[in-house]
């Protein structure tokens, strides 16, 4: 029980902490103009390097700013900015480890803040001499440090003071992009088990259940598996959701996207969820498409032929 507590800590402050920056730094910004925004990581070819975006699905929240693939790069800040907060393995070396490992945040003008997470080695010089930084200072070395399954960067960026986080690709110089989302799989849920349903199937059900897409984004390289930014369903001919990654808001106590969905209304068991579907007899037709982050659109239908049978609702 202690270790679930634990965990469920962790989360929380991986989550929760962008709101904790706006309390601490809430001064009067909103009138000044939104900075220019610089990739993290400099002189390097970064195209191939992005293996996760904004909005994805981490199992049971989304995942809250972008990782580039790196172990001891410099980092720099976004922009010009303040250090607002940073936390490093030395500050108690007899502590849990955290699941962000060593973080710098930075608050930049207009209320804009930056994260950067899994930092390598001890604190920076310039984070022990400096509170303000430049665009060309380095805050920190690219690591492996928290929960981290590779040496990588991620990073959050955030407005009015981290109440609502950006997709940081929305901000940022682009990069190459030449391969549009794979719309892979339809799959249909039944307790612990999925069953992949391929156009035109012929499939017995008894009541609703839950229908999920398996969407990936190649960006330059098909090894690359990435979220998407906007998804949308239609069913049977009607509208049935659309879902948009570019930017999470803090609500009733939990995160929503653009258009107020939460992850347990965009996602299931790791995949995008179309929803709990409750299928005619007949035919059923579901239609997907997809745009990535660089607008490289994809469509796809699915038509399934159903059966009802006695024995459910």
């Amino acid at each position: 029980m202690k270790g679930m507590i634990f965990k469920l800590w962790i989360l929380a402050s991986f989550l929760l902490f962008p709101l904790w920056i706006s309390k601490v730094f809430s001064q009067n910004q909103s009138d000044k103009n939104p900075p220019e925004f610089q990739w993290p990581i400099q002189g390097i070819e970064l195209a191939g390097l992005l293996t996760s975006t904004f909005g994805e699905s981490r199992k049971d929240h989304f995942h809250n700013g972008l990782d580039i693939s790196s172990v001891f790069q410099q980092v720099k800040p976004m922009a010009n900015g303040f250090v607002v907060y940073s936390r490093y393995a030395e500050d108690d070396p007899f502590e849990d480890e955290r699941g962000s490992g060593n973080i710098v945040w930075v608050a930049h003008d207009a209320g804009y803040i930056s994260g950067y997470y899994h930092l390598a080695g001890n604190r920076h010089q310039n984070l022990r001499t400096k509170s303000q930084v430049t665009r060309d200072d380095t805050i920190g070395i690219t690591g492996n440090t928290g929960h981290s399954s590779g040496g990588h960067l991620h990073f959050v960026l955030g407005k009015d003071f981290g109440r609502t986080l950006l997709d940081p690709l929305t901000h940022l110089p682009p990069v190459e992009d030449t391969i549009p989302p794979q719309i892979a799989n339809l799959f249909i849920h039944v307790g612990d088990n999925f069953t992949n349903l391929n156009d035109g199937d012929n499939i017995n059900v008894s009541k609703a259940f839950p229908l999920t897409v398996s969407v990936l984004d190649a960006g330059v390289k098909n090894s690359q598996r990435r979220g998407i930014k906007e998804i949308s369903f239609t069913f049977n001919g009607e509208k049935w959701k659309e879902g948009n990654f570019e930017e999470l808001k803090f609500q009733k106590g939990k995160w929503v996207t653009k258009n107020g969905l939460s992850f347990e209304e965009l996602f299931f068991k790791d995949r995008y969820l179309v929803g709990n579907m409750n299928l005619k007899a007949g035919e059923n037709t579901i239609k997907v498409k997809a745009k990535d982050f660089s607008n490289l659109e994809s469509e796809r239908s699915f038509s399934i032929n159903i059966t009802r049978i006695s024995g459910g609702n």
